[in-house]
């Protein structure tokens, strides 16, 4: 994977916005899905919402001399809000999907199998659960030698560690490919 591909993060929420700043700071384009039906002008909100905590977190990290505050808004650049209208296109064309719906099972199986349909067969997709086990969900998984747990410490940003844990059916080299990328 380079610094080119494409990250998609499934919600909107801290998760998957954390997520979008340590891949955008890194180089990458990244589309961070709203999976909840809403109305134009509420997506609207959502999106400024999110992209001016980004904003806000990018423009954190250059005071503390993480990189050049000149560079905030060029890293900003790489991140798209994406309403559910667009989820296919966004997975897609993902090298990596994160899902980061909350910690209800039924409600990831739900996720992550509306997300394994629209994204094709290519995409890895990694549930960033905590208490879910990889196996308990990777049933709903179109493709589950593709599918493994990355779970991030919060913020995502801050903290250099996520928990990886393949399932029974996870491609050993799909667990390289997503360990190579997050190294």
């Amino acid at each position: 994977m380079t610094n080119r591909d494409t990250i998609a993060c499934l919600g909107a929420g801290r998760m998957g916005r954390g997520i979008a700043v340590v891949f955008a700071y890194a180089g990458h384009p990244v589309k961070v899905v709203d999976f909840k039906p809403r109305s134009e002008a509420d997506f609207r909100k959502l999106e400024t919402e999110a992209l001016g905590e980004i904003r806000g977190v990018l423009t954190s990290l250059s005071d503390f001399g993480m990189f050049d505050p000149a560079q905030v808004e060029t890293i900003l650049s790489r991140v798209s809000i994406v309403p559910e209208a667009g989820a296919q296109a966004a997975f897609s064309s993902a090298a990596v999907i994160f899902e980061g719906v909350p910690e209800v099972l039924d409600l990831k199986r739900e996720a992550l199998a509306q997300v394994s349909k629209l994204a094709g067969p290519t995409p890895i997709i990694a549930s960033t659960t905590s208490t879910i086990l990889v196996d308990d969900i990777s049933s709903a998984v179109e493709h589950p030698e593709r599918f493994l747990n990355a779970h991030w410490l919060n913020p995502a940003y801050l903290v250099p560690l996520v928990e990886m844990s393949p399932g029974k059916h996870t491609d050993p080299a799909v667990t390289e490919r997503l360990k190579a990328m997050l190294e």
